[in-house]
């Protein structure tokens, strides 16, 4: 099963941790210059210095989706500056989780996927 998940802030990053140690597929978004507060606690730390560990699961930044699928055969979980996360055009993931936290949907849809999460507010179920 692959998820994407928008966001890799601290929130984002133990939602994908607890993922992957579940045995998923997990890739992430972010933008270009992440706002986490925790970065040592954030895969987002992998767009500054290309890999981010915790807690014994790792997280690359990835250039693309080519980049992505090498990223996911060597067990790591890819992390792209994308910020409107086009990349779910290629994934095709079987769940989009949107942990932006930007307090209102950046334009995550119902239709994303066939199971769509909204974490924090902004989001309505049914709707969004």
């Amino acid at each position: 099963m692959k998820i994407l998940i928008k966001g890799a802030g601290d929130l984002a990053t133990g939602i994908g941790w607890r993922l992957k140690r579940a045995g998923y597929e997990v890739w992430m978004t972010d933008i270009a210059v992440p706002t986490s507060v925790r970065r040592t606690v954030a895969f987002s730390r992998a767009i500054y210095e290309s890999k981010a560990e915790i807690e014994g699961i790792t997280a690359v930044l990835a250039a693309d989706y080519a980049d992505g699928i090498k990223a996911v055969q060597e067990d790591f979980i890819p992390v792209l500056v994308d910020p409107k996360a086009d990349i779910i055009h290629d994934l095709k993931p079987d769940v989009v989780v949107d942990a932006i936290l930007a307090k209102a949907n950046l334009g995550t849809a119902i239709t994303d996927a066939p199971l769509v999460i909204g974490v924090g507010p902004g989001f309505t179920a049914g709707i969004d």
